[in-house]
């Protein structure tokens, strides 16, 4: 299992955010990442070196997990993560 997690918002109904935590430290803060859409938020966590860490079926799962969220966010709906 991953030291890891993730949480997945929509904020003011235009805006994606991805709160990741460390499981060690619950005490810190988490690191967010804040986009507009999937393209830029893929831009801003593929220059972190935080996600080398994750396994590839949790990186599997936050893909398929932001897929529904922006489509949440296209259609107006509400996002509620698995």
């Amino acid at each position: 299992m991953d030291d890891f997690y993730c949480l997945i918002r929509l904020v003011n109904g235009n805006k994606i955010v991805l709160f990741c935590f460390e499981r060690v430290k619950c005490s810190i803060y988490p690191i967010c990442f804040t986009a507009s859409n999937l393209n830029y938020l893929h831009k801003l966590i593929s220059m972190h070196d935080y996600f080398k860490n994750f396994s590839i079926s949790h990186l599997l799962y936050l893909a398929q997990e932001l897929n529904k969220a922006e489509l949440a966010l296209t259609f107006n709906q509400i996002y509620i993560q698995d």
